[in-house]
Formats: structure tokens, sequence, C-alpha cells
């Protein structure tokens, strides 16, 4: 399992909002750079990514850098997964992190809301499948359940009803309505204004143009982080290499501790090129430099202050791009009808998105 490989499924996962499906889809598109996980057995190999592999990637606590123990059952239950506050976690990590602690937790922590919702907003397969719902799993309960779509009187609801399917469960839901509702047009009227205030504001252009001045390219810090990490590899490697070389000269041909040293001495310099292999695609991948907007392209944000009164008009796909690229989060209040409305955008823009702290309406 290359690192690398890891550490795209997570931030497809975090920052995409994509479920396992769709990022084994995309990471059988290209299985040279994203090889899959090979199983102990070799016959049960698949040769592929599969939704339970890229699952199990983004469960394994390992990859946050700690020392996990008591993760399964030892000597009962056939060596299930215990539950996670048995867990016993070491003090500090013990290893460089492929996947950062906060964003393990916050992955977990989103898992259970997004549980059997589908990725994007097409219709599902169902043969009886009559529309879609261009908020579909983007709005909550009070009570922290995911709200889904109904069409009743010529309108499209979004409805909250744990009775009916938490049979032998209502005591989690004691004192939940019976049925909670909230219309979509009155939500996306909502939505409206709050991008066309907190997001594309009249003073974007000026903020564009500030930050054309003076942002870094996080692409280019991110891909020198990783050539830097990879050459330091590199020089462990070598060092290794060179250390086993000197223990095998005083070693008889026939010698197994000098048999051993020589195994190690290859499995290293397979480690080598395969580090060398990952220097030469981030090297490549340099040749795909995004364009940049320029001081042109910002005349384009004259016209977003009226996003408010066409964003509802807008094709319910691009809409939904919208929404999914700037994880739109709809809640509504259990104890009224008011709803809290949250984006989540990369942390470098804050600053300038929200000088004063906070983007929540």
């Amino acid at each position: 399992m290359r690192a690398e490989t890891v550490r795209q499924i997570a931030l497809w996962r975090y920052h995409d909002g994509l479920g396992c499906d769709t990022i084994a889809d995309r990471l059988n598109q290209d299985l040279v750079k994203y090889p899959p996980p090979e199983p102990p057995g070799k016959q049960r190999a698949r040769g592929a990514w599969g939704k339970s592999s890229v699952y199990e990637i983004l469960r394994n606590p390992k990859y946050t850098g700690y020392q996990v123990f008591n993760r399964r059952a030892s000597r009962s239950r056939h060596g299930k997964v215990n539950d996670p506050v048995k867990w016993v976690w070491s003090p500090q990590p013990v290893h460089e992190p492929l996947i950062p602690k906060w964003m393990y937790d916050e992955l977990n922590a989103r898992r259970q809301a997004n549980r059997g919702s589908r990725d994007g907003n097409d219709p599902n397969t169902h043969p009886e499948t009559r529309r879609t719902y261009v908020l579909r799993g983007l709005v909550f309960h009070g009570c922290g359940r995911r709200m889904f779509g109904s069409h009743r009187h010529h309108s499209a609801y979004y409805s909250c009803q744990p009775r009916a399917n938490n049979r032998g469960r209502l005591d989690k839901y004691a004192g939940h309505e019976k049925a909670a509702y909230i219309r979509e047009d009155l939500i996306l009227q909502a939505v409206s204004a709050f991008y066309a205030d907190r997001v594309f504001a009249p003073d974007r252009r000026d903020l564009l143009a500030a930050d054309l001045a003076t942002v870094e390219d996080h692409e280019t810090r991110r891909r020198d982080a990783d050539r830097d990490r990879l050459q330091r590899t590199l020089a462990d490697l070598a060092r290794r290499q060179n250390n086993l070389m000197r223990q095998a000269q005083d070693c008889e041909p026939d010698d197994p501790f000098g048999q051993q040293l020589r195994q190690t001495y290859n499995d290293l310099d397979a480690e080598r090129r395969a580090t060398l292999a990952a220097l030469a695609d981030l090297d490549a991948a340099e040749t795909d430099v995004p364009v940049r907007p320029t001081g042109q392209d910002a005349g384009l944000l004259d016209a977003l202050p009226y996003l408010i009164d066409n964003l509802t008009e807008a094709p319910e796909q691009l809409l939904r791009g919208l929404l999914d690229t700037t994880h739109l989060a709809v809640r509504l209040h259990a104890d009224g009808n008011d709803v809290t409305l949250t984006i989540r955008l990369p942390a470098d823009d804050l600053p300038l998105i929200a000088p004063n702290g906070g983007i929540t309406a």
C-alpha cells in the first residue's frame, strides 16, 4: 500500500465527501498510480479496488501515526472489532501519520450522518424513481438525523420521522415530534440569501485581487513537502543499505546471518525503487499546473451580488455542484422553524472570507 494512495483516499473523503464506492472507482481508473492492496492469501486478490478496501483504510486508526491496541476481540466474538471506546491509544505518535488524527476523528463523526447516502444527485436507479431532490443529504434535523425528501401537494419537502424506521429504539428519540417537515423552496430562498450575502458579497472582487497578489500556490507547497519527504526517505534507505553492506562483508556466503542481511538489503532496494518512482510521478505532476484566475476574470464577480435573484432558478446540476463544493449543511432546529446554514471552505481562505470569524447564518 503506497502512502500517497492512503493520503489521497483521505483527501477525497474529507474534502470532496466522496463515498467508498466512488473512491474505489476513481482508484481503479489508474491502477498503476494507485495499485490495489494485496491480501495475505494471493488467491483472494481481486486486482482492483473495492468498497471494503477503501472503508478499511479510512477506519484504520494506525494511519494516524498512533499505535492502537485492543481493536479486536482476542478471546471471543471471533475477532470482531471492539467498540472504539475500548481501544487503547499510545500516548504519542510512533510513526509519521498518513491521515492526521483530527481528520480521522472528523471522518468518523461524519460517517454516521452519511450512512446509506449515495454520492451526487443523480436519480435513484430504482425503476419507480420519479424525481430528484437538490438538497438530498444536506438537510439535518435537530435530533441529528438526516432528513429525507418527499413530495406532497405539488411541493418538495424534507422530513424527519424516526418512528417510521426505528422500531425498538424509540427511547433514543423520546420527545421527538411524530414528523418534522420543511419545504424545499423556503430552504432555497434562505440558501440564496446566504450565498449572496456571506459568500458572493460585493467585495469579492477586491478580495480576489488581493488574494491573487499574495497567495502562495498550495499545490506547489504540497509537492515541495512531498519531494522533501521522499528525498529524506531515499537518504535514510541509502544509509541503512550502506550499514548492511558493511556487516555483510564480514560474513561467509553460506552464513545464515549474512543471507538474512542480503534479503533485508534487497527489501530496502525495492523500497528505494518505489520511492524513486513516486518522485518521478511527482515531477511529472508538475507539468499539470492549474490555470489561475487573472485580474480580468475578476470582472465576473461584479454580477455575483445579483445571485439571490437567480440562484434558485439555476439548473439543478449546477446548483448541486455549488452546494457540494462548499459543503453546505442545513440544520433545522428541533424547537422551532429556524434553520442554521453552514459551509466549509479551505482554511487558507477563511481570514479573507470571514475576517470577523464564523460563516454561520
